[in-house]
């Protein structure tokens, strides 16, 4: 059986080119039994329409703190806490350098950073794809933060190399949705 089939899945989109790939990740994760959950920062709003991944999706995408749609019957107009206590788990793809340091610092001035901050960390656990140019993941500041970052008990993936969108090449590509 699919290990995804009936899981919840909070997919946050943080800003960076890589967003394609979001779009991709969702439609695969919703192919193979997930319900998909988007919540977009204002930055991903940039690169990916919220319309895009509702259609994908099938579900409404959340984009603000101050959203008061009900979310798993609350009617407390919380979506960070309800949004983060339904999930099964909250993957992050892509995750910025910005997006990974604020984290690191426990900042939570959005939908999505307060929902990683907000939820259960014994049960919910919080999974980053980080995506960004080659100087700025290899940046000792980021390399810092990813370790911190997984010292906190958070999976952070390994990115993949190849050409980037400024037309650089090296490490820092998100990982293929498969």
């Amino acid at each position: 059986m699919n290990e995804l089939a009936g899981k919840h899945i909070v997919l946050g989109l943080s800003g960076g080119i890589a967003c394609y790939k979001a779009a991709e990740l969702c439609r695969a994760l919703v192919k193979a039994g997930a319900t998909v959950q988007v919540v977009m920062t204002e930055a991903a709003e940039q690169f990916m329409t919220a319309v895009t991944m509702q259609a994908l999706s099938g579900r409404p995408v959340f984009t603000s703190q101050w959203d008061a749609r009900t979310s798993g019957g609350a009617d407390n107009n919380m979506p960070h806490i309800n949004l983060s206590r339904e999930a099964d788990a909250i993957v992050v793809a892509p995750a910025s350098a910005d997006f990974m340091a604020k984290l690191v610092h426990g900042r939570a001035d959005e939908l999505l950073s307060l929902m990683c901050l907000a939820r259960p960390i014994e049960s919910v656990p919080l999974i980053l794809a980080p995506a960004m140019n080659r100087e700025m993941w290899s940046h000792p500041a980021t390399q810092r933060n990813i370790e911190q970052l997984r010292a906190d008990g958070t999976t952070v993936l390994d990115v993949g190399a190849g050409e980037q969108a400024c037309g650089e090449t090296g490490d820092g590509r998100m990982l293929e949705p498969d």
